[in-house]
C-alpha cells in the first residue's frame, strides 16, 4: 500500500527534465580553485626562483706570502734558539745558533720578514743541513693583507671563477653570535696542490692533513671586503660584528658560490 501511495504521487508529479545538475557543493569548487592557485603558484615559483649552488671547503686566514720555512744551511749541535712563536722576525735577523762539525759557532738567519709560526728546536739537538729550524708566515710581500686561503677539493672547483662571493664561518667568532665573514674570490690556482706545496702554505705537514680530505686540493685566495665603520674592519652579514680585530692563523671554513639556478633547472639536472 505504501509503495502504491509513492508511485501515484510520482505520477502526478511533472518531469523536472529543465532543472540544473549539481555537480559539486559550493564548498568543492573553492577547494579546486585553491589548489589550482597552489600549482600555478608553484609552477612559477619553479621558472622564476633562484637557487644558490655552493661549495664548502675548510681554510685559514693568512697573509698572500703564506709560510715559509727557514732552514739551517749548516749541520751541527744547537746552541741557541733567539725567537719564539708570535714574535716578528726580519729579513737577515738571526733565529739560531749552532756549533758544526769542526767546532766553529754558526749562525742561522731568516731570509725573509714575517711572524713565527712554529720553532721546534731545543738546546743540544743535532740539526742536518736542509732541516727546518722555524716556520715563518711571511709578512714582506708588496701587496701584503688579510686573505683568507681556501683549499677546495679538486673536482668541486671547476666551475669557480674570480668575483664569486664567499662567506666565511671564523673559528675565534661565532656565527650564531656574529654572522658570516664576507669575502670575494680574487685567484684560483689552475692546478691541485701537492703534499709538499700544502704543508709549505699551510705552515707544516701536520697543517696540511687538516686540508688534504683525500685527492690534492686547488688554492683559492679570498679578499676580504673592508668595513671601516666594524671594529674587525670587515664586512659581516650581521650588524654585531666581533668587538677584535681579526688575527692571521685562525681557522675558518668558506661557503664559494658557484652559480644560481631555477627549481625547474635543478629537477631537471641542467
Amino acid at each position: 500500500m505504501q509503495f502504491r501511495y509513492q508511485a501515484l504521487q510520482r505520477k502526478r508529479e511533472p518531469d523536472e527534465l529543465d532543472a540544473p545538475v549539481l555537480l559539486a557543493a559550493p564548498r568543492g569548487w573553492i577547494a579546486v580553485f585553491v589548489v589550482m592557485i597552489v600549482i600555478a603558484g608553484a609552477c612559477v615559483w619553479a621558472l622564476v626562483a633562484r637557487l644558490e649552488v655552493t661549495v664548502a671547503a675548510p681554510g685559514v686566514l693568512t697573509h698572500p706570502g703564506g709560510t715559509s720555512q727557514v732552514q739551517s744551511p749548516y749541520t751541527g749541535l744547537a746552541r741557541e734558539l733567539l725567537v719564539r712563536p708570535a714574535e716578528q722576525v726580519r729579513a737577515g735577523q738571526p733565529v739560531a745558533r749552532l756549533t758544526d762539525g769542526t767546532g766553529h759557532a754558526r749562525t742561522i738567519t731568516s731570509p725573509f720578514s714575517g711572524k713565527v709560526i712554529s720553532a721546534a728546536l731545543t738546546t743540544g739537538q743535532f740539526v742536518r743541513a736542509g732541516a727546518t729550524v722555524a716556520t715563518v708566515e711571511r709578512t714582506d710581500l708588496p701587496d701584503d693583507r688579510l686573505v683568507a686561503l681556501v683549499f677546495v677539493p679538486a673536482d668541486q672547483a671547476a666551475r669557480l671563477a674570480p668575483g664569486r662571493p664567499v662567506d666565511l664561518s671564523v673559528s675565534t667568532a661565532p656565527p650564531a653570535a656574529f654572522g658570516l665573514l664576507r669575502g670575494r674570490v680574487t685567484a684560483v690556482d689552475p692546478y691541485p696542490l701537492t703534499r709538499e706545496g700544502l704543508a709549505a702554505i699551510a705552515g707544516g705537514d701536520l697543517a696540511a692533513e687538516t686540508f688534504h680530505r683525500g685527492q690534492a686540493p686547488r688554492l683559492v685566495t679570498v679578499d676580504l671586503i673592508p668595513d671601516p665603520g666594524s671594529a674587525s674592519g670587515y664586512a659581516w652579514s650581521t650588524a654585531k660584528t666581533p668587538p677584535v680585530r681579526l688575527g692571521s692563523q685562525t681557522a675558518v671554513s668558506a661557503s664559494i658560490e658557484l652559480r644560481s639556478q631555477s627549481p625547474f633547472d635543478l629537477v631537471l639536472g641542467r
